[in-house]
């Protein structure tokens, strides 16, 4: 099996390089997961090649997905996908509300279905987005919103020289082969107080870190990420840049799931029981694990200078 000679984030040497997982969801014979002592990032080794990336991202992410989150996670349905996530629009809202410009131009990248673009088109905010895939892309530009297969080809209309007052992605950075350029180009897309908000798996979930579920352990890491990140390892990749920023841990899925994951040993248990437990029970639950360092999703923002 290959080994990685140094970190790709931090560049410290093969000797602060040990392996966490050769478990890779949908991946090959000698891929395995590593974590660097010094930075904590967590990477794919070896990872897929830029064309077995752009491959995958248009042809076979959706099915991809529709695998591991079944039909009801509308990965093959875009207006499904709008419904199946109304409640992740809405966990997002609560952090977004108080950072949304009263007005302006407003950028998804990865915006799959752009379920949570559709709630600021109605606030009169002036919305893109950027799909790869083209099953999505149709659909969002359906609905009229002005969608492009990637952030070059936006680029490359000139439409947006003027910047943009915010830049939203979830989910995405973590795909990524090169995440500081990938930020960087944001960055440098954004008018000068604007803010760059995204979302981030944090290495640190719970299912992992506290409760050890093998059959998590065996779901989580996927060929589709080439890093996971922990905090510490998000804060140095943000040092990088020299913009203030901040980082929000926060709990998307509940008690729920994660009963279910520990009786069933599989996804799929959100809302389950919450009816039985109150949502005073599966708000603490969150609030505990937040507080702890072990939520599942870290939310990283820049603002720029």
């Amino acid at each position: 099996m290959a080994l990685p000679q140094k970190c790709p984030l931090c560049n410290k040497s093969h000797d602060n390089q040990n392996v966490v997982t050769s478990h890779v969801y949908g991946g090959q014979p000698g891929q395995a997961f590593y974590r660097c002592s010094n930075c904590d990032v967590c990477y794919l080794f070896p990872g897929l090649t830029p064309e077995e990336e752009k491959k995958f991202y248009v042809a076979e992410f959706s099915n991809f997905m529709n695998g591991r989150a079944g039909a009801s996670g509308g990965w093959n349905d875009p207006a499904k996908h709008v419904e199946a996530n109304a409640w992740m629009m809405s966990r997002r809202m609560k952090y977004l509300e108080s950072r949304l410009p009263k007005s302006g131009h407003v950028l998804e990248i990865g915006c799959s279905s752009a379920f949570m673009l559709y709630p600021l088109v109605e606030r009169g905010l002036e919305c893109v987005g950027v799909e790869p895939s083209g099953v999505f892309g149709e659909y969002v530009r359906s609905r009229g919103i002005d969608c492009y297969d990637s952030t070059e080809d936006l680029i490359a209309t000139g439409c947006y020289r003027e910047g943009f007052d915010l830049i939203l992605h979830s989910f995405v950075l973590e795909h990524i082969s090169a995440p500081r350029a990938f930020l960087q180009q944001q960055l440098d897309l954004l008018k000068p107080g604007g803010q760059l908000i995204f979302e981030i798996p944090n290495s640190a979930d719970p299912l992992l870190t506290l409760y050890d579920l093998p059959a998590f352990e065996r779901f989580y890491w996927i060929v589709a990420h080439t890093w996971y990140f922990s905090k510490p390892s998000l804060e140095y990749l943000l040092n990088t840049l020299g913009h203030a920023f901040q980082i929000l841990l926060d709990q998307r899925y509940d008690l729920s799931n994660h009963l279910v994951w520990a009786r069933d040993g599989r996804p799929g248990g959100m809302g389950r029981f919450s009816a039985k437990f109150g949502q005073e029970i599966e708000d603490q639950y969150r609030q505990a694990l937040v507080a702890s360092g072990n939520a599942d999703t870290l939310v990283g923002i820049i603002t720029k200078r």
